[in-house]
């Protein structure tokens, strides 16, 4: 691998502020640039497996991909990867299809991180409803909020960004709330960007519907899932010898708290 392909895949593999099928969609993308050099498409999957196996659908993306790189069939590998990025197109077509027969009458959501899903299934949403309201937190530390809230002004929809503290303010207004997942365990709980916890228990007493959006290739076949710390540091970057900094990117939501996941 050259420099300027470790650069690429380097920054892919960094990358701490977009969803996961957006990460998928560069990983892919990459790949396909890089077809027919086999020891790149090694390094590439190794080091994805490393950094990103965390992520449901980049998982079992990886998985599928290296079977057929062991075999080493050029064909049946290209054919894999430009499947990949339809796949997940229509994924999000069909999810805002189902959604919508649910909650027809829904002008107003509430949604928290950044999710391509979440947000392909609001663009949509808005050809349908062109007043439909957005309310978006920053998503603390990373502020992934921000982002997918420019991503939805980009797209013509009205936002109101709040902070992750007065999301009790807001929830109890709107007609559902919606996030992604980066994984749906077999138990059919999730893992989602900590913060989503705390929205789904409040909705939970609000009495507001909570739908997680994933795809089928975020589903896992197992109900383990280990949580990760990252650098503290963009918590706070104070530092005393009794402080304790804790930056947890993802937490587990029980499916008791969540009202229905959609998939395609």
């Amino acid at each position: 691998m050259n420099k300027k392909q470790k650069e690429k895949i380097g920054k892919i593999l960094s990358d701490k502020l977009s969803g996961s099928s957006e990460i998928l969609y560069s990983l892919n993308d990459f790949l396909i640039d890089n077809i027919n050099n086999k020891n790149v498409i090694n390094e590439s999957i190794f080091l994805a497996k490393q950094k990103l196996s965390h992520f449901g659908a980049v998982k079992n993306y990886l998985s599928g991909l290296e079977k057929l790189v062991k075999h080493g069939n050029i064909k049946k590998i290209k054919d894999y990867l430009e499947q990949s990025d339809k796949t997940q197109d229509k994924a999000s077509k069909k999810i805002f299809e189902k959604l919508y027969k649910k909650i027809p009458e829904a002008k107003s959501f509430f949604t928290f991180s950044r999710s391509g899903t979440v947000l392909n299934v609001l663009r949509l949403w808005k050809k349908k409803n062109a007043g439909l309201n957005v309310i978006i937190s920053e998503s603390r530390p990373a502020f992934e909020g921000r982002l997918m809230a420019e991503e939805l002004l980009k797209s013509g929809l009205k936002v109101k960004m709040i902070t992750e503290a007065t999301t009790g303010m807001f929830v109890k207004n709107v007609d559902a709330a919606i996030i992604g997942a980066d994984a749906v365990l077999r138990n059919n709980n999730i893992i989602n960007k900590s913060g989503s916890l705390s929205l789904a228990l409040l909705c939970k007493h609000y009495k507001k519907p909570l739908y997680v959006l994933a795809a089928k290739s975020k589903f896992l076949k197992t109900n383990n899932y280990k949580l990760i710390s990252e650098e503290s540091a963009k918590v706070w970057e104070f530092k005393h010898p009794k402080l304790k900094t804790v930056n947890i990117p993802f937490e587990e939501i029980n499916k008791k708290f969540i009202t229905g996941i959609i998939s395609e």
